[in-house]
């Protein structure tokens, strides 16, 4: 049986219309929160989920100022902010909603977003 707070989180799940690509199968992207590498599971234009074992280590609304994504070599820092989490059958997903201060970081979110798209394709 869930919890208050795993009910008060499974229905603040926002209904959302842009697509979202998923399973990623571009091995190389790392994603760093919070220091530790965490698996990115969708990229959609706004954000992305990625899975989290203990949902209690992080909170709705909660500001994530340190994602660190390294992709092809390159590592780009981001800003976002906890939309969602979700309690899977082997984990949880969390939502996250980005923060695109640029022109530059919007650009690098779609061309994340291609490249899983491409390589998803291929598989």
């Amino acid at each position: 049986m869930p919890t208050p707070n795993e009910e008060m989180m499974e229905n603040s799940v926002e209904k959302r219309d842009d697509q979202r690509i998923e399973p990623l199968s571009v091995p190389d992207i790392r994603l760093f929160i919070q220091g530790k590498v965490r698996d990115l599971v969708n990229v959609s234009d706004n954000g992305f989920g990625i899975l989290i074992d203990t949902p209690t280590d992080f909170h709705l609304g909660q500001r994530i100022d340190d994602i660190r994504l390294e992709m092809d070599g390159n590592l780009h820092r981001l800003q976002g902010a906890v939309a969602h989490i979700t309690r899977m059958e082997t984990g949880h997903l969390l939502g996250i909603r980005l923060v695109l201060n640029s022109i530059e970081e919007y650009r690098f979110v779609a061309d994340l977003k291609n490249c899983c798209v491409v390589a998803t394709e291929h598989r």
